[in-house]
């Protein structure tokens, strides 16, 4: 028994759902996936899978040895890739998690099209999403995190710089009450970036003192290109993560209040897991972010 094949094929019919839809994903007959997995469920003396006419469901020994085999098969691929580079270009699948942010769209975009020129026989399979990935258990190759990094046993590599920034238009500005501390904001309409600062509390910062202000947001909503819009018609006052609001500032669209407060300092880092042999493709990928952030301000 090839045990690669057999542990490949039963991921493909774990993930696909059936056993017809892993057929067609592998290009193999129905008949030779299960013989796979029923070969598979032999030699490990377990039952992997429940199965009926009608249905198919995990076991929880299934299970278990689902998530052990996709790390097992990514290290496999890994040491191929690395072995491969030796002599030969980057190649092969890259998946990448993502925020669903400008920021993806702005800065990331177009690092991954020139990428993709210079190395043709690339894949990329990209997930946008704002909500936290486990790129382990869920087989990504690497994500771009924004802010304060969690402590894990991921390695991190710091992109750029982030800063949080506390702005309105000038419409906004000239028709209401001053700002002048963190404090008047208080009466003021706010607009909440719930990615950020977690919306519950915006923490100002001037030397040794700290102000904290918990906004009532008029508009709370999970996407900082949304909050720009919302902050350029002049519908309140908010805060978004530098990148979004950088060319609004610069062209005086938005203005930067409490310049003098700081908000919240983070980061935009590449996060992978730690491999002894990290694919060609993931490392050439981390050296050109690495490279096109470092001439970049975000």
């Amino acid at each position: 028994m090839d045990k690669l094949t057999c542990m490949r094929a039963y991921c493909q019919v774990v993930k696909a759902g059936s056993f017809s839809a892993a057929a067609r994903e592998l290009n193999l007959s129905k008949v030779l996936v299960s013989r796979y997995v029923s070969e598979l469920e032999a030699d490990l003396g377990v039952r992997l899978l429940q199965r009926t006419t009608r249905k198919m469901s995990v076991t929880a020994e299934g299970q278990a040895y689902f998530e052990r085999s996709l790390v097992v098969l990514q290290d496999v691929t890994e040491l191929e890739d690395a072995i491969k580079n030796k002599t030969g270009a980057i190649t092969g699948r890259l998946r990448l998690a993502a925020p669903t942010e400008a920021f993806s769209v702005e800065h990331l975009m177009p690092l991954i099209g020139e990428f993709a020129q210079a190395h043709p026989s690339v894949e990329f399979d990209i997930e946008m999403s704002d909500r936290y990935t486990d790129i382990v258990d869920e087989g990504y190759d690497l994500a771009i995190r924004i802010g304060k990094l969690k402590d894990s046993s991921l390695v991190a590599r710091k992109l750029a710089d982030m800063q949080v920034i506390l702005c309105a238009s000038p419409q906004y500005i000239a028709s209401n009450a001053p700002i002048s501390a963190p404090e008047d904001l208080n009466t003021h309409t706010h607009i909440v970036d719930s990615n950020f600062l977690n919306g519950a509390n915006w923490p100002f910062k001037q030397y040794e003192t700290v102000v904290n202000i918990k906004p009532q947001p008029a508009f709370l909503i999970n996407n900082s290109p949304a909050a720009r819009a919302l902050l350029l018609q002049g519908l309140g006052v908010g805060v978004c993560p530098s990148f979004t609001v950088r060319e609004q500032l610069q062209t005086g669209e938005l203005v930067q209040l409490l310049p003098e407060w700081e908000l919240n300092k983070g980061g935009i880092y590449v996060v992978y897991s730690h491999r002894k042999h990290l694919s060609a493709k993931v490392s050439g990928f981390v050296d050109a972010l690495v490279k096109h952030f470092s001439q970049r301000i975000c």
